[in-house]
């Protein structure tokens, strides 16, 4: 009889034993999981309300700011500096130019990204319409393009970079959601 007693209550004992353990486990997982999420709501906050050096993504490179390299669309909020190459650092920084056209007579070739980056000056080039002014602005000195073509085309079509006598300039940038294809706009010297 005493050994009966003695299984119970190492058996009653094993059992309550369990519960704690299980009891503490999971409210040690519940307040790890409150702190994550406040570490995280903490650092979302943090992010979105600081801005350093107080940049417009679209207009200002702070290390970029006196480049006078640039290309101003006035119709769609861009006044971007470019940086010679096409390179995924250059883009990262402005407008990349195609290393293998003009930098001032017949096609010239620019690119950039169009979202998912700091800054994305291409973004809205797909609203370019007939007609619509791009400034080309050089050491050399400033033209003014006349747009006339804005299209999707295949990746691998580099017509659009080919090398005209006609003084163009031609902006490349990714089509959403569509990675064979890109946005072509191209324009005219005016």
């Amino acid at each position: 009889m005493l050994k009966i007693k003695n299984n119970i209550l190492y058996i009653t004992v094993i059992l309550i034993s369990i519960i704690i353990f299980i009891s503490i486990t999971f409210i040690l997982i519940k307040f790890l999981k409150i702190q994550e999420k406040q570490i995280k709501s903490s650092l979302v906050q943090k992010s979105t309300n600081v801005n350093p050096i107080n940049i417009n993504y679209k207009t200002d490179i702070p290390y970029k700011k006196n480049n006078n390299w640039r290309i101003i669309i006035s119709k769609i909020n861009i006044n971007a500096p470019i940086l010679e190459g096409t390179t995924k650092e250059v883009l990262r920084k402005g407008v990349g130019h195609f290393e293998s056209t003009s930098k001032w007579d017949g096609n010239i070739c620019l690119a950039a990204h169009n979202r998912g980056y700091k800054y994305n000056y291409f973004q809205e080039i797909k609203n370019l319409e007939m007609g619509d002014i791009i400034v080309y602005e050089t050491e050399k000195g400033s033209r003014k393009y006349k747009v006339i073509r804005n299209e999707t085309i295949k990746e691998t079509d580099l017509t659009c970079i080919e090398y005209t006598k006609e003084n163009k300039i031609t902006l490349i940038t990714c089509e959403e959601n569509k990675k064979d294809y890109r946005r072509c706009v191209q324009a005219k010297e005016i």
